[in-house]
């Protein structure tokens, strides 16, 4: 992916200002709304910098330094960091903010195609457990394959805790996958014209 093929994933809203009666829950919502383009755009940008592990260049990267080769675990962990935190912001205005009605439709559907990325997110924070093959209460978890922050080319995997196996693709299909979501939960607001 090119940089200019960046603009492809570009967010935008309809006007400068959500239209409501109450001023602290426009601003509330545009705040939260804003943050969720950002994490968005740091996904995009994580997405960008990855470099995939495939049979034409597995070769080449087995000879770069060690240091080289963890970039890719930092760009993964700022994907999956990024389109989880979305979730979450998605939640947040769900619960607290009362947004218009479709956004509460939009939301479960970013969390039926994302919501996995809590597992991979909480394992990847959680090493220190996930790497002793015990879930986060000590208990011994109930697989036999312990995947830590494994690459099958675009795929980014790690077992949850629930022993079960979670992956993302970090690709620009998994990115607008997510942008059309959240456009349309954009969209769902009402904006001053």
């Amino acid at each position: 992916m090119n940089i200019e093929d960046l603009n492809q994933f570009d967010l935008s809203f309809p006007s400068p200002w959500i239209e409501g009666k109450d001023r602290d829950w426009t601003s509330d919502n545009q705040l939260a709304l804003i943050n969720v383009i950002s994490l968005f755009e740091e996904a995009v940008a994580a997405c960008w910098k990855f470099d995939p592990i495939t049979a034409e260049n597995h070769k080449d990267i087995i000879k770069e330094s060690i240091y080289s080769r963890s970039l890719n675990s930092i760009y993964a962990k700022a994907f999956v960091y990024a389109l989880d935190g979305i979730n979450n912001l998605l939640s947040n205005i769900c619960i607290n903010l009362h947004p218009p009605k479709p956004v509460e439709i939009l939301k479960q559907e970013y969390q039926n195609k994302f919501g996995h990325l809590k597992h991979i997110r909480d394992s990847a924070i959680h090493i220190e457990n996930r790497g002793l093959g015990k879930d986060k209460k000590g208990n011994p978890l109930n697989t036999n394959i312990i995947i830590l922050g494994s690459f099958i080319e675009r795929r980014f995997g790690f077992t949850g805790n629930d022993g079960k196996q979670y992956e993302i693709e970090i690709s620009g299909r998994t990115l607008l996958t997510a942008k059309d979501i959240i456009q349309k939960v954009i969209e769902s607001y009402d904006w001053i014209r």
